[in-house]
């Protein structure tokens, strides 16, 4: 054990003694070849960076250096990107033209995992605020399967649309009550002051979403100005859209969001949409799930999980049940079949890139008397359910997909019953 323990410090000594650009070396390397290997084994690419982080971090293997400026600051733009690129994934036409039956879904969506969420926290002791935004957390959800369905050409269903449209819904409102939990942490409950605060916001997203979309849809269509500087203009308003949030007592990652919702019409089948995806998910996105798994510890992780099992089995049950039950009541009452509701379900079950950066930032929420919004059991609980959803969440879309393309492939070759005579 002691050779093991050496072997660790001298490591770490000497990865802290290496030029600079050598350290960049070696977590470009681990960003290329991590999510290759993870995904060998079944595990989303960032499950396995976030994994690598934390065996190697401070509260592993401890060596990595303490305090990587570097990586702290491409993490922060990480997170950013994150959510500008789950904003990026919404279509506001497409919530539109689905109407009613999406709105449906995202109350249902959005409400029941609410509910399931806040009720197990209020349970186990929480307060009532910390307890709302449990529940949150586990309301919004990331389409890790859509790339499966969209290599099946199934993405064009209504029920998958409704999906889609329904997570408009549900990620937006799930990110404003973040909003608002932690202002209530910082300055308490005030009526006047959460009136204000709800004035504020819908008029931020009203600008956003109204006058952003704008700019950028001039910047990109009606421009002739190179890709190059197109990306940076986008970069450019992922940046301020961030820092007016903070104006208003937002987190950066509200705007964030936001400002992709804004600029996904705009950017849709283009090659600067193709450039700022490329770089974010070489270098600033990596680095986000990095710099997670080295602020995990492992060890207080497992021991929390331990103490607390009801906690964490409650979460995996109430996320499971009440996304279930979104799904199927919504789906039988809108006329589709067992697979298609099945789908549905299985598309909003991942709880990846919303849900962690809203536990980070809750997290690191901190109140007057020095409390934390959420405590290491909540981020615990949320990381083992961030690793079975994206890691399950994914297979059984990819199932049902299957088999729902399987069956309209045979009711397309079944030949028409001849007419009787």
């Amino acid at each position: 054990m002691d050779n093991i323990t050496d072997l660790f410090a001298l490591t770490k000594t000497t990865i802290t003694n290496l030029p600079m650009l050598v350290r960049f070396m070696i977590a470009l390397t681990l960003f290329l070849l991590v999510p290759g290997i993870s995904e060998r084994f079944k595990i989303p690419g960032m499950v396995g960076l976030i994994l690598v982080g934390m065996l190697g971090g401070p509260n592993g293997a401890d060596i990595w250096p303490d305090n990587p400026v570097m990586m702290t600051v491409l993490g922060e733009m990480g997170v950013l990107l994150v959510l500008f690129y789950a904003g990026l994934e919404i279509d506001l036409a497409v919530f539109k033209r689905v109407g009613g039956r999406a709105i449906s879904f995202g109350l249902a969506t959005l409400l029941l995992p609410l509910s399931a969420g806040a009720g197990l926290g209020y349970l186990m002791g929480y307060d009532l605020n910390a307890a709302i935004l449990i529940g949150s957390l586990i309301a919004s959800h990331t389409l890790l399967g859509f790339p499966i369905l969209q290599k099946l050409g199934l993405a064009g269903r209504e029920p998958v649309l409704v999906t889609i449209s329904a997570t408009i819904f549900t990620d937006i409102v799930a990110l404003l009550i973040l909003a608002v939990c932690v202002q209530i942490h910082h300055t308490g409950f005030d009526e006047a002051t959460l009136a204000l605060e709800i004035i504020e916001v819908v008029a931020y997203a009203a600008i956003v979403l109204f006058v952003v979309s704008r700019i950028a849809d001039y910047l990109i269509r009606k421009t002739s100005a190179g890709h190059d500087m197109h990306m940076l203009a986008l970069l450019l308003i992922v940046v301020v859209c961030s820092l007016l949030s903070e104006v208003i007592h937002l987190e950066p990652i509200v705007g964030a969001f936001l400002a992709g919702v804004a600029t996904s019409r705009s950017l849709r089948c283009t090659q600067t949409r193709e450039h700022i995806e490329v770089i974010g998910n070489t270098i600033f996105v990596p680095a986000f799930f990095f710099m997670i798994g080295m602020r995990i510890n492992l060890g207080e992780t497992l021991r929390m999980l331990w103490d607390n099992p009801l906690f964490s089995a409650g979460l995996l049950l109430g996320l499971f049940g009440a996304k279930f039950l979104a799904a199927w009541s919504v789906g039988w009452l809108s006329g589709y079949s067992v697979l298609d509701r099945l789908n549905m379900w299985s598309l909003t079950l991942p709880q990846v890139a919303a849900t962690i950066a809203a536990t980070v930032v809750a997290h690191r929420t901190i109140n007057s008397a020095g409390e934390p919004l959420i405590d290491k059991t909540v981020v615990s609980g949320i990381f083992v359910l961030v690793m079975l959803t994206a890691t399950f969440g994914p297979i059984l879309t990819g199932r049902f997909s299957k088999a729902i393309q399987q069956r309209e492939s045979s009711l397309v070759a079944e030949p028409p019953p001849e007419t009787a005579r």
